[in-house]
């Protein structure tokens, strides 16, 4: 995996926003151009693309810790 977890799901959910909004652009009243919905879904689908294709395998980054001394 390229990125962190946190980032994987912070894509997930950006994903899950923009699809909720394609719902309302969709069936909302009044319906939003067929353009403008076109282009929603080819974000979406781009943003899968990006999930999709990440299949390093995931390595936990090191965690630094700093030591105070002489407190």
């Amino acid at each position: 995996m390229l990125h962190k977890i946190s980032q994987f799901c912070d894509k997930i959910d950006s994903i899950k926003v923009k699809s909720d909004q394609l719902r309302v652009m969709k069936y909302g009243n009044p319906k939003a151009p067929d353009e403008e919905i076109d282009n929603l879904i080819a974000d979406i689908q781009s943003q899968c693309l990006l999930v999709a294709s990440d299949k390093e395998k995931y390595v936990k980054e090191k965690t630094k810790v700093f030591c105070n001394e002489g407190i």
